[in-house]
């Protein structure tokens, strides 16, 4: 009897486990919100399961800060973090005329992590970033400092310098 709970177990843990995709619905087939819910929300348990299981794995010395692979990754991670951010607020409904609109999607976002640009290159991306990004900071900023009214708290908020 153990060897047979112990199975189901084994079977019920391995179909867990099944990588996404695999329970393709045949075409016209009901879907069920709730079950593609879960589904979905899995996807950011496991990620931040990767995240949490990775963070104190010891990879490659840091690159230089002048490396132009590292430089070309941070404007990869920050466009993503943006996009990210974005969509969160527009999920909650917030800033809805900055955050919903299109993903920013530069030409280079998909470039392969070992491309090395130029540094004209490089500055060009960090121009078109700014440009993006700043607006969005800048309103998500103002909103901060006048829902504060300690004046000393408003000049402290998004300070970066």
């Amino acid at each position: 009897m153990r060897v047979f709970a112990a199975l189901i177990v084994s079977a019920l843990a391995l179909a867990a486990c099944k990588p996404p995709g695999q329970n393709q619905p045949a075409p016209g087939a009901h879907i069920d919100p709730h079950a593609l819910q879960i589904e979905i929300g899995r996807y950011g348990v496991m990620l931040h399961q990767t995240g949490v299981l990775t963070s104190t794995q010891l990879g490659a010395p840091d690159a230089s800060a002048e490396d132009a692979k590292e430089l070309a990754r941070g404007l990869r991670e920050a466009v993503w973090t943006y996009n990210i951010q974005r969509s969160q607020l527009c999920a909650r409904n917030l800033f809805t005329e900055t955050s919903c609109g299109p993903a920013f999607e530069p030409v280079w976002i998909s470039e392969p992590p070992n491309a090395r640009p130029t540094p004209e290159q490089l500055q060009s991306r960090s121009q078109e970033v700014s440009q993006t990004v700043q607006p969005f900071w800048n309103t998500i900023c103002a909103d901060a400092r006048r829902r504060t009214q300690d004046h000393q708290q408003q000049r402290l908020i998004c300070a970066i310098e």
